[in-house]
């Protein structure tokens, strides 16, 4: 999907929706002032890019609104426009009080902090979540967003198939990492479950990545010690592969059967180093405080959920399991170089 608002006078809104269907009838939703009520207007304006470049049939995707199609507009300090089908929001009209930079957190937990982003939504113009959800043409849009200043995208996504997207329009880029056994074990705790609880934060791709993962581990007691580690030792290696050092992965990886390997650390080290704000996890808190800081926001406005005690405690049983520890090879290194860093870091002060 390709969306863009170009101009928005106050009088007339501009802009063009292309569908991911190539012979999609483009729509758009508009509701003003926080109301229910959704106008649906039809897109009917030709637009020769989409048309050429075959990504529509028609090339019929742009829209004006106005007072004739959505009453009230003019003077509405509250617009929204979305995708009909993803229920995307892809404009907002600009506020006083909205945060003018261009900001990408990208999530590495599997359980999203979601707490931690919608705290931040009402800062932002253009705001959306859990980006892992859609396709990469949709994120890279949202990364190339160019005629709104004020960005906030938040996601698990693979950072080398957006680096160039990212380097030349986003401001503010923010990563934390964790405990590599902390991971392992809540990813372990979710697909052994996934079967009965069906996670909502679970995108339909990984359905199919974790696929084996989900089968072999279902119903496995993760609070049962010897259960786990008859498990994870017996485990085939399409079942345990896929959960081999995620953190390095998305760091370097560009697609997600793509495995991380040892001489991959450097480039993970490197891809760590060009973020404006990074947090190594070694507390609940410091990540939450340090984006409020470098967004220019009060303590406490950034909130976020504590690790969980379950999670922790499988952590444990994973650490000694020789299986789990050569899984998350590139993982425990790339964590220890970061550490040593840290350490002499505060050495010198």
């Amino acid at each position: 999907m390709n969306f863009s608002v170009h101009q928005d006078t106050g009088a007339e809104i501009h802009g063009y929706l292309v569908p991911d269907g190539f012979s999609t009838k483009p729509k758009v939703i508009v509701r003003i002032n926080g109301s229910n009520e959704a106008i649906e207007i039809a897109c009917w304006l030709y637009v020769e890019g989409a048309y050429a470049q075959g990504l529509h049939e028609t090339g019929n995707v742009a829209f004006v609104l106005n007072e004739q199609n959505v009453p009230g507009i003019s003077a509405a300090p509250l617009v929204e426009i979305s995708d009909p089908e993803t229920g995307l929001v892809f404009y907002r009209r600009a506020s006083p009080l909205n945060i003018s930079k261009k900001v990408l957190r990208v999530e590495t937990s599997y359980v999203p902090h979601s707490e931690m982003d919608l705290s931040l939504k009402h800062h932002f113009q253009f705001f959306e979540h859990r980006v892992e959800r859609y396709g990469f043409e949709t994120v890279r849009q949202m990364l190339e967003i160019l005629h709104q200043p004020s960005i906030y995208i938040a996601g698990r996504i693979l950072l080398k198939n957006f680096r160039v997207y990212i380097d030349y329009n986003i401001d503010v880029t923010m990563i934390g990492l964790r405990d590599p056994f902390y991971e392992l074990a809540l990813r372990l705790i979710i697909f052994s479950r996934y079967s009965q609880h069906k996670f909502a934060f679970v995108p339909e791709r990984d359905k199919t990545i974790f696929a084996p993962v989900i089968g072999y581990f279902n119903g496995l007691d993760t609070r049962d010690e010897s259960a786990v580690r008859r498990a994870i030792r017996q485990a085939p290696k399409d079942a345990i592969g896929v959960l081999s050092s995620p953190f390095t992965q998305q760091l370097v990886a560009s697609n997600p059967s793509e495995p991380a390997r040892l001489d991959s650390v450097v480039g993970a080290l490197d891809t760590l180093s060009q973020f404006t704000l990074f947090d190594s996890g070694q507390d609940d808190t410091s990540y939450a405080q340090n984006i409020a800081e470098l967004l220019g926001l009060p303590e406490g406005a950034v909130r976020m959920k504590p690790q969980l005690e379950a999670v922790h405690q499988l952590a444990d049983i994973l650490r000694e399991i020789s299986t789990a520890v050569h899984l998350l090879e590139s993982d425990l290194i790339l964590f220890h170089f970061i550490q040593k860093a840290q350490f002499r870091a505060l050495r010198s002060v």
